[in-house]
């Protein structure tokens, strides 16, 4: 009966894993329907992809790095606010592209260039992007960079989270950029969404100099920021307002 019984656990893990492989399978078709949507110049294009187990792949544009890597390898050296401004205003002009069809949460930045004045920006990992209408249903609560989520996200009442919530993200981007810095480094989850979603607490704007952080970035940083998603700015809005920053 032992044997019985292993070869019949056997058999239900291996049905579980062809599922989980299914289920996996399923979610990159969703993604390659995405991107296979999406044509911009701030969006990283789809070249190629198969979907057949067991060599599924996709094969995407090559860009030299990531914001992360730009901003954290080089430490006590902060990115000019000419370049941040650039940069920033690529961001939301692919989050203006995606909005009207998918959410893209957190936007994964990739950067070639990055030691040049203008260097190009395009939002990658659409791992948790999916075709929507007006709102997405929550995978998981909290989903997402922790540091970079929005206080909606870690309500366990809250069913659906818009695309205003890349809007909260685009402001701690907007932050890191600005001061070299982690956002809520050595909190840990409980901390940060305690913090942010119950004391509404945000990261310090006050260290910044309004030769450093114009008043026009610092008040869009702090829209992004607000508790309401509804008070949030539109894509169309903040790169209004990253314009207009440029030119103070």
């Amino acid at each position: 009966m032992c044997t019985c019984a292993t070869d019949f656990g056997s058999a239900e893990a291996a049905e579980q894993q062809q599922q989980r492989q299914a289920g996996l399978v399923q979610l990159l078709a969703q993604e390659v329907e995405v991107l296979g949507r999406c044509e911009h110049p701030n969006i990283l294009r789809l070249l190629a992809a198969c979907l057949t187990p067991p060599r599924v792949c996709l094969v995407m544009e090559l860009m030299e790095t990531s914001l992360e890597h730009v901003i954290f390898d080089t430490p006590g050296k902060l990115l000019p606010l000419p370049t941040v401004l650039h940069i920033a205003v690529q961001i939301v002009q692919g989050l203006e592209y995606l909005h009207p069809f998918i959410m893209h949460r957190p936007a994964n930045v990739l950067v070639s260039g990055a030691h040049t004045p203008r260097p190009v920006v395009k939002l990658a990992d659409f791992g948790l992007a999916r075709i929507r209408s007006a709102t997405l249903p929550t995978q998981s609560h909290g989903a997402g960079t922790p540091a970079y989520v929005a206080p909606e996200a870690y309500d366990l009442e809250n069913a659906v989270i818009t695309h205003k919530a890349d809007m909260f993200s685009l402001g701690t981007v907007l932050w890191v950029m600005l001061t070299g810095q982690q956002p809520w480094k050595d909190h840990s989850v409980v901390a940060v969404g305690y913090k942010v979603a119950l004391r509404g607490e945000r990261l310090p704007l006050g260290q910044l100099s309004s030769q450093r952080c114009p008043p026009k970035l610092r008040k869009l940083i702090q829209q992004c920021w607000e508790a309401d998603p509804l008070r949030r700015p539109a894509a169309a809005e903040a790169l209004k307002a990253l314009f207009l920053a440029q030119q103070q």
